[in-house]
């Protein structure tokens, strides 16, 4: 079957879908519906707005140092696109350098999603007040 066309309908889509799922293991049966579980809380959860921007983030994770881009931030939370080995539920120190602020950013969270592309992750509450106000004054977030 080829799964590289373009899916015209929901009825294609859950054919295609099955096909695919059969030849899974039952771990991995259970690993995918987990998976597509926790992409629709991300969704129900991400309800504030994000402000798209590419940063040098500097950052450390389990006593290792990183430097990679930082590609979004809100109030709750920030997207680092990186490939180093890092796992859900690490937590994080983060230092940017946010257009429109005179000084660094602090920020400290935790991984709460990984992509091929990168990290999510959600900030610890002690800094969401902050940086809302921060990110609402600079870009009305």
């Amino acid at each position: 079957m080829n799964t590289e066309k373009t899916l015209s309908d929901d009825s294609e889509l859950i054919e295609v879908l099955s096909q695919l799922i059969k030849d899974l293991s039952d771990k991995q049966k259970h690993e995918l519906v987990n998976f597509i579980r926790s992409l629709a809380k991300i969704d129900e959860k991400r309800n504030s707005d994000r402000k798209y921007l590419k940063v040098s983030v500097d950052y450390s994770v389990k006593d290792k140092f990183y430097s990679d881009t930082l590609e979004n931030v809100s109030s709750k939370g920030a997207f680092i696109r990186t490939t180093k080995p890092i796992e859900i539920g690490d937590a994080t120190t983060m230092v940017a350098s946010i257009p429109g602020m005179e000084k660094n950013v602090k920020m400290k969270g935790k991984v709460v999603r990984r992509t091929e592309e990168g990290v999510g992750v959600e900030f610890f509450e002690e800094h969401k007040e902050i940086l809302g106000n921060i990110c609402f004054h600079f870009w009305e977030c």
